[in-house]
């Protein structure tokens, strides 16, 4: 039977349409014993990690929160990656601490300005004020999130040869302000913070450069309360042959999946077919947005579901 399988990551939705078994298994897609070569294998797990940071960066930041690079000037790079990454463990900590105070700072100020409101309600200067600090309470006291990418230099001339730095690529949770946040960072010469904009990158584009590069152990690192990607499964309401026809004359059909998907901006449809099992594969992807959809670069970061 056929599966449709849609994952929501925030605004972003993936529609993957492809064939499994009556118990949900998904059927082979290469003969028995025969195994994908070193180079598909690596290929296929750096899709799926970058698949995973896109979809993981989508579902827990918006404009509200930061896109930040922290960097290190030369002769205060750490020599060891276990270090660097003690070092931006030890930043974030900060900052979750900054936002405490400051949230703590904010409500003394939104009292005064609630009881001067109190005070004289016609003036929308108080009104509009004590929104304000409310709004920024509620993104300081809400759970701090972050994800970061470690990358690696190492100098091949000049008096720093032999030596290494890095440098990290870092989503986190909004609230103070980005100035603050640089200032905190007091390794580097060049850390800059800014909005995460997706609308206007799209929401692709800022995960697949942190993926470029990742040096370590991981390919990123984040915390614990990240929103999970949330998955809605349909088995058997679609035929082999409407897949098929979906396939062959739909994929490119703008129309045809804003209907299907309402509120959804169409971006692009991916068709593949498998010559062992005989079915067709198929992925749409779509955002959400009120505005021009984003101008992604044409890739293929979403097409590795499975191993073809």
């Amino acid at each position: 039977m056929q599966r449709e399988k849609r994952t929501y990551s925030g605004p972003l939705l993936e529609a993957d349409f492809y064939p499994v078994f009556a118990d949900g298994r998904r059927l082979p897609t290469r003969a028995p014993k025969t195994k994908p070569s070193t180079a598909e294998q690596k290929r296929y797990n750096q899709v799926q990690a970058t698949k995973k940071l896109i979809r993981y960066a989508n579902a827990n930041f918006n404009t509200t929160d930061y896109l930040m690079h922290p960097t290190y000037e030369p002769a205060k790079a750490p020599q060891s990656e276990a270090e660097a990454r003690r070092d931006i463990v030890n930043y974030l900590r900060r900052v979750k601490t900054k936002r405490k105070s400051e949230a703590k700072r904010l409500r003394k100020d939104l009292a005064a300005a609630e009881s001067a409101a109190a005070k004289m309600p016609e003036n929308p200067y108080l009104s509009s004020a004590v929104e304000k600090l409310r709004a920024a309470i509620q993104k300081l006291e809400a759970p701090f999130k972050y994800i970061y990418v470690i990358e690696k230099q190492t100098y091949k001339r000049g008096i720093y040869a032999g030596r290494v730095n890095w440098h990290f690529h870092l989503f986190l949770t909004g609230g103070i302000d980005s100035k603050t946040l640089e200032a905190m960072w007091t390794n580097g010469l060049r850390t800059n913070c800014n909005n995460y904009q997706p609308d206007k990158f799209g929401p692709e584009a800022a995960a697949k450069y942190m993926s470029k590069d990742p040096q370590g152990a991981k390919r990123f690192s984040c915390s614990r309360n990240l929103q999970r990607p949330k998955e809605k499964i349909k088995d058997g309401m679609i035929a082999r042959s409407t897949v098929a026809r979906m396939a062959t004359e739909r994929v490119d059909d703008r129309a045809f999946w804003e209907r299907i998907y309402k509120g959804y901006r169409f971006l692009r449809g991916y068709a593949r077919f498998n010559t062992y099992n005989g079915h067709w594969y198929l992925s749409a992807v779509l955002y959400r947005t009120d505005g021009a959809p984003p101008r992604w670069e044409e890739d293929e970061w979403i097409t590795t579901d499975y191993i073809p």
